[in-house]
């Protein structure tokens, strides 16, 4: 009898320790097809820890810890492919799908997935083609030619004709679940365009005031405020920066004048078509009106000094070593490179994020050409 008794008090206690262990964590279980790697890492949240998980058959377990709702992120094939979801203690969570098709890996577990996981559902061929359309264009990049120019455009237009579809059912997905996260995660997928960010203020004033608290609506708004401070019309943004002449220098060193604003990498192919087309327009007006100034987002100097060297640039140049932990690059909300602001000479933004080509016209306009310096 005491055996016995026994015996049940050491049931009872498992059964609380499985049950604390099951509110002060999570279990995701998970099953990815079409992995070539079978490692795989997971991100977890605030603390950005990460995990090394090897996966059998696709197949995988793992425990985790968060008091709070937060995000989990799951990297697959060293990194190149990554699918989100929503993870809290107490719950049980599960992954399926195909690392080939990573947006439309489905969770179940929470209601935030939940909802996320009945959009996929719901326009299930449209994501898929997306994803295929997006892998064509990626491939033809890596192989450019003459010829498959206008096969690339029309490539581009189905993808924006798809990303426009999606956008307007993420739009009404917004409208019908303000009060959940999943609307955040929507504007972040499918509304966000990075080059043009303050577009989605509309969608976060939708927002109820409980989702505005999570700390991806913080990361979208300041994204929006960041792009809207950099729009023409603006004031363009002071900064105090040391050139490759060891001068100090700020937007007050080039006032009365029009000032082309800069950002590039000595590794940035698609920047250097620019550094010629900069040559001419500096060529083409006096240098009483018009300076330029390069931020060079290069770790390592040597490599920006040698390209200036090569292609002939003679202007003001900033060597940033931070890369694109720049705080020059965050001040004007630069994500993609080339990047080219034209300022004018009262300091207002009159050109935001302009190829060279577009900034010559400005300049034509503002300053009627002049053929020498």
């Amino acid at each position: 009898m005491k055996m016995r008794t026994y015996h049940i008090c050491l049931l009872l206690l498992a059964l609380v320790v499985i049950s604390c262990e099951d509110k002060n964590s999570y279990i995701l279980k998970g099953n990815i097809k079409g992995l070539q790697n079978s490692e795989i890492y997971i991100v977890s949240s605030p603390n950005l820890q990460v995990d090394t998980i090897r996966t059998k058959s696709g197949k995988f377990t793992y425990r985790g810890v968060s008091p709070t709702v937060e995000p989990l992120v799951i990297y697959m094939e060293n990194g190149n492919a990554w699918m989100t979801l929503w993870v809290q203690n107490g719950e049980k969570f599960s992954v399926t799908g195909d690392a080939n098709y990573p947006e439309l890996i489905m969770v179940k577990g929470g209601e935030i997935n939940k909802l996320l996981s009945e959009f996929k559902n719901e326009n299930l061929s449209l994501i898929k083609e997306k994803c295929e359309l997006r892998d064509k264009l990626n491939a033809r990049s890596e192989h450019l030619e003459e010829s498959s120019i206008s096969n690339d455009a029309q490539l581009s237009s189905q993808m924006k004709n798809v990303d426009q579809i999606l956008k307007t059912r993420a739009q009404d997905f917004i409208e019908a679940h303000p009060s959940s996260i999943a609307a955040l995660v929507m504007i972040q997928d499918y509304i966000l365009d990075i080059e043009n960010a303050s577009d989605i203020r509309s969608f976060l004033d939708l927002l109820a005031e409980e989702v505005k608290t999570n700390p991806l609506y913080e990361k979208l708004y300041t994204r929006c405020l960041k792009d809207l401070q950099t729009k023409v019309g603006q004031p363009a943004l002071d900064f105090k920066l040391t050139d490759t002449k060891n001068d100090t220098i700020s937007l007050e060193t080039f006032k009365g004048k029009y000032l082309i604003l800069t950002f590039a990498t000595s590794q940035c192919e698609f920047c250097k078509p620019e550094y010629d087309e900069l040559l001419a327009i500096q060529n083409s007006f006096p240098s009483k009106e018009l300076a330029l100034l390069t931020i060079a987002l290069d770790e390592n100097k040597e490599d920006w000094i040698q390209l200036a060297q090569k292609e002939g640039i003679n202007w003001t140049q900033v060597i940033d070593s931070t890369g694109w932990a720049s705080e020059m690059a965050s001040l004007y909300n630069v994500l993609v490179i080339p990047c080219n602001y034209l300022i004018d000479k009262n300091g207002i933004i009159i050109g935001s994020k302009l190829r060279a080509e577009n900034i010559q016209t400005i300049l034509n306009e503002k300053l009627k050409t002049k053929n020498n310096r």
